[in-house]
């Protein structure tokens, strides 16, 4: 057990909050007006059983300790222990122990910090005594004020260097093993040296302004080392997590609502020496959705300007993909061909023109797809043309959709109308979708408080799926539970996100946990995003759920997939009878059967 979990088990939720919120019963829930933002209604909610609180309203959500956390401004940690010293809480040894090593951790990720800020802030005063990289600074049209502002630097090279550098840092108790640690400094069998020797220092910071890490650019004539050396992969900086600017950036990000994305630190320099203080760059890698997450906190909109090659044209179109995963409208700027922001700046060019002719990226999207359209195979035009009505049909403007399809034909040389006769029947299969669900009659509730105010009962394939995973977790998660369990074979029909959960409480439940708090136990193996999501779904039903319930959700959701369903089991039919397995047959015939009868039962067809 580990110590939050030792809290969690000897501190009911309940005792926690009410000290702040003044809470009362609904159900086997307790609800209230949220604490974390302005509201009348009673959105936020807490389940005693599973001990923890979500907000409808605001997302905010987790257990007592995130909780504490959040209302009192505290790291996880900090908030484990301002618990366990409020509440006298008598913790065992062995996990005061494990206590102190936690502890130990988050004091040498705090060192970590002060020395990447003290190394960032010697190389940046550094570089004022070497002519070398004032001047290179100086070609690319740096000015001074933004130099200091993103604290630009330079590491020369050689023993005495470095020997100066360990000299300095030593006065503010930062020793070699620190530097060591932090993959400042490298010993070899004769001497100390560092990788970021004889390049200029770009220091990249996470969110809350501490600096974590490095990017260091050559710019000596001849020098053949790799262009850029980043910081090393450690707990307190991951490239595929990190932006760089966004510590100085996201203020203007959230007063103009949107952010320019661009790929290289000095990109993001001079777009900001420019004025365009909005400007974040990715790490010398490819764009993440943790990236994208990271924007979309700030603002709904993002510009991406990428290089103008045919590689940085794919690089918008993988992005764009990632966007509307995240719920993030980008606009595609095009830069002239062997251009980027800094180069294009740097010729005294405006970037202002190029962002007013900015495409939104179903258009970009449609003309990237359509490059070179009439080379690839049959099958790739087949599945191009696919993506391309999937994208269209998502907007409700006609006449945005008639201008797309315009494009597409244009560009794919397939008549307009044959585009038009295909997009009308993607249309008419997802109305279809939605009809069956507007049709379809209240069920039996059993206790579940929370249908009574569902206006839209089940009408998103999406809100079924939370519901199903909701009395999953709810009799998987509680050691007194019938267990409630999909079909094997039915698995695979839902979202790949339900598959993952299902996945992992299938793993949890194959290993022994105490009977206390499995739920709490099993939310620490999930990551942030996939801890949000189960925490919101595990409360849509109230803790009593029949297995008639539960059974009539698996036929809707059945009944919502029912064509796809049948055409499956036939296939494998047909396989089982080519093999003469007649025990599979039997076994996928039975299935059939109950899932028609189940269907039919209830009057879903």
């Amino acid at each position: 057990m580990s110590l939050f979990n030792f809290i969690k088990n000897e501190l009911p939720i309940l005792d926690v909050i009410t000290e702040y919120v003044p809470i009362k019963p609904a159900g086997h829930y307790w609800k209230a007006s949220c604490p974390f933002h302005s509201e009348t209604d009673a959105s936020f909610t807490v389940s005693p059983d599973k001990q923890i609180f979500y907000c409808f309203g605001c997302h905010a959500h987790g257990d007592s300790i995130a909780f504490i956390a959040k209302k009192e401004n505290l790291t996880q940690l900090e908030a484990a222990k301002l618990l366990v010293d409020r509440y006298h809480l008598n913790v065992p040894e062995q996990l005061a122990n494990q206590f102190s090593q936690v502890i130990a951790s988050s004091q040498a990720k705090e060192s970590y910090f002060k020395t990447c800020k003290a190394f960032a802030t010697w190389t940046h005063n550094a570089h004022f005594h070497h002519r070398i990289a004032c001047d290179y600074l100086a070609a690319r049209n740096l000015s001074p004020a933004i130099i200091k502002q993103f604290q630009v630097g330079y590491l020369p090279g050689g023993s005495l260097a470095i020997k100066q550098l360990i000299k300095d840092l030593a006065a503010q108790n930062i020793l070699v093993q620190d530097l060591l640690d932090a993959g400042i400094l490298m010993e070899s069998k004769a001497m100390l040296y560092s990788p970021f020797e004889e390049r200029i220092l770009f220091p990249i910071s996470d969110t809350n302004g501490r600096c974590c890490g490095f990017g260091g650019r050559i710019f000596r004539p001849g020098d053949e080392r790799p262009k850029y050396y980043n910081s090393r992969e450690n707990e307190g900086f991951a490239k595929g997590k990190l932006l760089f600017g966004l510590d100085l950036a996201k203020k203007a990000i959230q007063d103009n609502q949107v952010a320019f994305l661009v790929e290289g630190y000095m990109d993001c320099i001079t777009m900001a020496q420019h004025g365009y203080h909005n400007t974040v760059a990715t790490l010398g890698t490819a764009c993440t959705v943790e990236h994208l997450k990271l924007i979309a906190r700030f603002a709904p909109q993002v510009y991406v300007l990428y290089d103008g090659d045919q590689a940085g044209q794919k690089a918008i179109v993988r992005l764009a993909e990632l966007c509307w995963e995240v719920n993030l409208e980008p606009l595609a700027i095009t830069l002239p061909p062997g251009e980027d922001p800094a180069s294009l700046l740097g010729k005294g060019q405006k970037l202002d023109p190029l962002i007013g002719q900015a495409q939104d990226i179903f258009s970009f999207f449609i003309k990237s797809l359509g490059t070179n359209f009439f080379a690839k195979p049959l099958a790739q035009k087949l599945a191009l043309m696919e993506k391309i009505l999937n994208l269209i049909v998502k907007i409700s403007d006609p006449i945005k959709q008639d201008i797309l399809l315009q494009q597409a034909s244009s560009t794919t040389n397939i008549s307009f109308l044959s585009l038009k006769e295909g997009l009308k029947r993607l249309s008419t299969k997802l109305a279809n979708r939605a009809h069956y669900n507007e049709q379809e009659s209240e069920y039996s509730t059993d206790s579940i408080d929370v249908e009574k105010s569902d206006a839209n009962e089940c009408s998103d394939i999406s809100l079924l799926e939370e519901k199903i995973i909701s009395v999953i977790l709810t009799t998987n998660l509680h050691a007194n539970n019938k267990k409630l369990e999909i079909e094997p074979e039915l698995v695979s029909y839902f979202s790949q996100n339900v598959q993952d959960i299902l996945n992992k409480i299938k793993n949890f439940n194959t290993k022994a946990h105490a009977a206390n708090n499995q739920f709490g136990m099993f939310l620490e193996t999930l990551g942030e995003a996939e801890k949000a999501w189960v925490i919101k779904a595990s409360l849509l039903f109230d803790e009593d759920v029949s297995v008639e319930t539960f059974n009539q959700l698996i036929f809707r959701f059945c009944k919502y997939n029912w064509k796809q369903i049948v055409r499956d089991i036939k296939a494998h039919m047909l396989i089982a009878t080519e093999e003469k397995n007649t025990d599979r047959l039997n076994e996928l015939f039975h299935l059939f059967s109950k899932l028609k009868q189940g269907i039919q039962s209830r009057g879903l067809i």
